[in-house]
């Protein structure tokens, strides 16, 4: 079974409406039912709650409906929990590095990803343009290259 390290911005997609929201449900889908492997990071739940607490665009009376939303979200896919331990961070700190236009809780990700030996699958453009961290061996994926494959 293949197995893939969640970016947080699959899950935000899966609630806020955009271009990539039906491929990343799919995606989430195939996590669910047990299709493929997935793996998330604390990390990845507190971006989601970040982003929400501090958005301009969502009501205060509506954000702990789109909290329960996210959180019901990561919960139900049934993604594996892999936290980094401090070994790891030497991993990160040498990420880092590599691509400065990439925000630090992706590189986390990026990290992650690299130490279990798995695909990052996100729909984060820096993310997937970043040729700095593929050239350090980690594999980053849009969800429709992973829901098109055999």
């Amino acid at each position: 079974m293949h197995s893939f390290f969640i970016d947080t911005s699959v899950f935000i997609s899966t609630i806020k409406t955009d271009d990539a929201s039906e491929v990343c449900e799919k995606f989430i889908r195939r996590i669910r039912n047990k299709f493929f492997n997935g793996y998330i990071s604390p990390y990845v739940a507190g971006e989601m709650i970040h982003a929400i607490l501090y958005s301009d665009e969502i009501k205060q009376n509506k954000k702990t409906g789109y909290l329960f939303d996210s959180l019901e979200i990561i919960i139900s896919s049934n993604a594996e929990w892999f936290i980094p331990e401090n070994n790891d961070l030497c991993l990160f700190s040498q990420l880092r590095e590599v691509d400065n236009r990439v925000e630090d809780g992706d590189i986390l990700h990026a990290t992650c990803a690299k130490i279990l030996n798995i695909p990052l699958v996100t729909i984060d453009g820096k993310l997937l343009r970043s040729r700095g961290l593929k050239d350090q061996g980690v594999e980053i994926l849009h969800p429709s290259r992973v829901i098109e494959k055999p």
